[in-house]
């Protein structure tokens, strides 16, 4: 089974999530749903049954315990309730990659010029949703902020472990693409759930924000295996 999952796994996890969006698209809402939860589960099987795990350093685990917040996201957030659940969930997704990340490249080593500048540009942006959602969301804005500091904050680090050698290429590729997906996808559920409640401007857009969201965890999930198959070659 394990050889199976290591070699398909991936592949097995964009026919569900093709799967998933296609039922979104024709109102399978059964479907919708069980694909929905089965997603989260495969990417967390597909890293546990790597090679490296049983001697990969214990930062693994920081990985497995932020998917599996992300799954109680994803099962929260399928009733419109609970939704504070489930973003208090996610959000400790983003606590734990951000300490991942810290744990490979502190954030005491010299900062770079992507990490200045797109500190400025994340702020801005943190700003910028603010001003437009404040008055739709009313007093949630304070528990949304803090999940935007922490998914911004997650991005940066992601940004910040480029500037390290070992680790630059699996940023620039999966990491930093993975946190900007990320991004977009919560950005675009935000402004539909609170600025465009009556009518959106983007057309399906359940699909853009699950679109995004799917591959962000799988470009996140395929840097931390590359990442810990590295650190196993080079021991």
């Amino acid at each position: 089974m394990k050889p199976f999952i290591q070699k398909f796994g991936i592949t097995i996890y964009l026919l569900i999530l093709m799967l998933h969006l296609f039922a979104q698209l024709l109102g399978y809402t059964s479907i919708q749903y069980g694909s929905k939860l089965v997603l989260l589960p495969l990417l967390m099987l597909f890293f546990y049954v790597q090679p490296f795990f049983d001697s990969a350093a214990n930062t693994k685990y920081l990985i497995l315990v932020g998917l599996f917040g992300s799954f109680l996201g994803d099962a929260f957030l399928l009733s419109d309730a609970l939704f504070i659940p489930g973003m208090i969930a996610f959000m400790t997704t983003h606590i734990f990659n951000i300490l991942f990340f810290s744990k490979i490249y502190s954030l005491k080593q010299p900062k770079s010029t992507a990490f200045k500048v797109s500190s400025s540009l994340l702020i801005f942006f943190c700003w910028f949703i603010y001003f437009q959602l404040k008055t739709a969301i009313g007093p949630l804005i304070y528990p949304i902020l803090v999940y935007m500091a922490l998914i911004c904050l997650a991005a940066l680090m992601a940004i910040h472990v480029s500037n390290n050698k070992p680790t630059k290429m699996i940023a620039n590729l999966f990491w930093i693409p993975g946190m900007l997906f990320f991004i977009a996808s919560d950005t675009v559920l935000a402004f539909n759930k609170f600025s465009w409640s009556t009518q959106s401007p983007i057309e399906n857009i359940g699909l853009v924000t699950m679109a995004t969201y799917g591959i962000a965890q799988l470009l996140l999930v395929k840097g931390f295996q590359l990442y810990f198959t590295k650190e196993e070659q080079s021991v």
